[in-house]
Order: C-alpha cells, then structure tokens, then sequence
C-alpha cells in the first residue's frame, strides 16, 4: 500500500500517468482488501476499519482510471476522487468537536454579556457587575410603553384589547431594536462596544416607533 496518507489512484495502483490502465492490479487489491475475506487475513496485523477504507479507495481509483473520459477529468481538474476530501472533512469535524469541549471556548455566547465575560476571562481582567442586563432594559422600556399605551388607549375610550395589541406591537419593536444593537456591537473590540453602549443608554428611547 502507498506510503502517502492520501494516496492517488496512481499511486493505489502503481502506475504512472502515462501507462495504459490495467485490471491485473485491481484484481489482486480486490483479492486483499475485500471485507469477505478480512477473517482470513486477521493476522496481517491492519485494522479491519482500515482494510475497508482502502477497499473503498480501491473501486474509486478503479472506476476512474477504467474509464478514460473519468480518468481525462481526474488528470485536468482532479474531479471524481474523494481520498483527501473525506480525511479533511473527517479531521474537520473533529477538530470543531474539540475545540466546543474546550473551557472557556466561546460556542455558547449568545448575549452581549455573554461575550464581555468571555473577552475578560480572555485578557485575565477581574469580572465587573454587571448593573442592568438587556432583560431588564427591555423590562423598563415595556413597562413605559404600556404606561403611555394605557394613557392613550383610556383617553380615546377605546376597548381594552386594543391596550394587548399595543402592548404586542411595542415588545415586537423593542426585540427588533434589541437584536439591532447586539448585530451592530458584534464586530467591535472593547472599546467600540463600550461607546455604543453608552450612546444607546443615552438615547435607547427616542428610536422606539410610535412612542409619544
């Protein structure tokens, strides 16, 4: 078997790319790697995970080089063979599986504060409190717009239900704002975040729509 870790269909046959393709060397690979006669070759000391898989690398390499329109399109763009493709997906996976069992790895962020604690813990900076979280901004914000709902809705002596569909709409409009802000903080540094912040603590209640 080659020594490279990705071997090419030549290289699976030992052939150059100039020789005309011959079954004789897929016949004695079949011979060796088939799964139905892994029992028999138990004692060569190869993994039987690792005889299928060059069993699969085998009938690849035969279908393009037995093919000469396939074996044209392997020559000029590489297309049709997966040996290397399947390993990086492979070695991809793993790697992101590994680095999500990381401590401290940032997969699960999903806040603005989630992210400070993290670029903290990163730069070794004590944790500061934390005096208000977006929970509790949006909790004030709603409380005033259904105070000045309440106050438009008793004056025009309308139904109460018109109070919930005023309600509806200002948290409607107040989660869009919020997920504004945070998709407009996402690719600042520290000091970016920290202006954008105070400047919507300054003026959060001015961009609310029909907000008297």
């Amino acid at each position: 078997w080659p020594v490279s870790p990705y071997p090419t269909p030549y290289e699976i046959f030992d052939q150059s790319k100039t020789a005309p393709y011959s079954k004789g060397r897929f016949y004695e690979l079949v011979k060796q790697y088939h799964p139905d006669r892994h029992h028999q070759t138990s004692h060569d000391g190869i993994p039987h995970q690792t005889k299928l898989e060059r069993y699969r690398l085998i009938v690849a390499a035969n279908n393009i080089l037995s093919d000469p329109e396939r074996r044209r399109l392997y020559d000029r763009y590489g297309t049709g063979w997966e040996g290397e493709t399947a390993n990086i997906r492979t070695r991809c996976r793993a790697a992101d599986k590994a680095w999500r069992q990381q401590p401290g790895n940032a997969s699960m962020n999903a806040t603005w504060e989630d992210w400070e604690r993290w670029h903290d813990r990163r730069e070794g900076k004590k944790q500061e409190p934390l005096y208000m979280s977006n929970a509790g901004v949006v909790g004030i914000i709603a409380l005033f717009a259904l105070i000045g709902g309440y106050g438009h809705v008793s004056r025009a002596g309308t139904h109460s239900a018109t109070l919930l569909d005023m309600r509806d709409h200002q948290q409607a409009s107040i989660s869009k704002i919020m997920q504004e802000r945070q998709s407009q903080m996402a690719g600042l540094d520290k000091r970016g975040r920290v202006e954008v912040f105070l400047k919507q603590r300054e003026g959060w209640g001015y961009d609310l729509p029909g907000h008297g």
